[in-house]
């Protein structure tokens, strides 16, 4: 009976943890929705040019460009099927490198539990979670970066574990053009049981044509380009000079100083971006200051069975 009943739950999340991608149902999917607002506000882009702690899931090797201790986290809402996601991620510089820990979830709430003769049992919830160690170097213009993950699975009172292994790099042309790419879960086992989580190919290009102003695009392909997706993406600053670079340069407070409010709040910057994943709008704004910085997305749904997302992130810099 038992056993029935877990193949049952089985299905029924690998239909609901599909969240966006509506008709994907294969292992650790929710690992593509994303985790930062930014991000996700210019369709899902970054792999090229985000340079915040964050990149531990967009791309590791960017990382590399970190030049401070962040903390992030995220959360998106309005998901169906009470689903939710949140992430956490925490890095700091290293003599020769950049570190950074990351955690995702994703869960799924009061889902109707049946046994083998069809007759409701109690309401249960499945979580799922990813824990990350990334470490990022920097070689003259070449960024190069590993994730090592653990993937933990709880579904009612049964429990697997997995890993998986990501790899990137990213190569700074110029100062007018960025090229990145990713290998995501290069080698993996979801569960434990030889499941694994499809590889995914995700080349990059992000331009930075006048001060302030961000183009994007990424390829991803999953399983060798069998299925792939496109994702632009363009984002504005308003306030950045020719002398005041984006993201993580930024200049910060060192933890040993007494940082007051107006230190804090100090070099305001307005952001707003706008972009396409795989064909489904995106936008969103952003406030950035010395310390600390906001994000807003919006996600038109791919389905219209699904509902559109809003997700919020929150970066502090030390």
């Amino acid at each position: 009976m038992k056993n029935i009943k877990s193949i049952l739950i089985a299905l029924i999340l690998m239909i609901s943890l599909s969240s966006v991608f509506a008709e994907d149902n294969s292992a650790a999917v929710y690992q593509r929705l994303g985790i930062d607002a930014r991000s996700i506000g210019m369709g899902g882009t970054g792999a090229a040019f985000l340079d915040n702690v964050t990149s531990t899931y967009l791309n590791p090797a960017a990382l590399a460009d970190v030049k401070r201790i962040e903390l992030a986290t995220a959360t998106r809402q309005n998901l169906e099927w009470d689903k939710a996601q949140n992430a956490l991620a925490l890095g700091f510089m290293l003599p020769i490198g950049y570190v950074a820990a990351s955690w995702q979830n994703a869960t799924v709430s009061d889902i109707a539990g049946f046994d083998d003769q069809d007759a409701p049992t109690s309401a249960f919830d499945n979580s799922d979670n990813t824990l990350a160690l990334s470490y990022a170097a920097k070689i003259a213009r070449l960024n190069v970066g590993v994730t090592p993950k653990l993937y933990l699975s709880k579904v009612e009172d049964e429990s697997t574990t997995g890993y998986g292994l990501d790899l990137g790099a990213l190569f700074h042309v110029n100062r007018y053009f960025n090229l990145g790419m990713v290998v995501r879960d290069v080698i993996s086992d979801y569960d434990g049981e030889g499941t694994e989580v499809p590889r995914e190919f995700i080349p990059s290009i992000a331009a930075f044509p006048i001060p302030g102003l961000i183009l994007a695009a990424d390829l991803s392909g999953e399983d060798d380009f069998e299925n792939t997706r496109l994702k632009l993406g363009a984002e504005y600053w308003l306030g950045v000079r020719d002398d005041n670079e984006i993201g993580s340069s930024l200049s910060g407070i060192r933890i040993k100083e007494n940082a007051t409010w107006s230190d804090i709040l100090s070099k305001v910057q307005a952001g707003v971006r706008a972009g396409a994943n795989d064909g489904a709008f995106t936008a969103g704004a952003g406030l950035r200051f010395k310390m600390l910085e906001m994000n807003y997305a919006y996600q038109m749904a791919h389905d219209s069975l699904l509902n559109d997302t809003h997700v919020y992130s929150l970066l502090l810099r030390f």
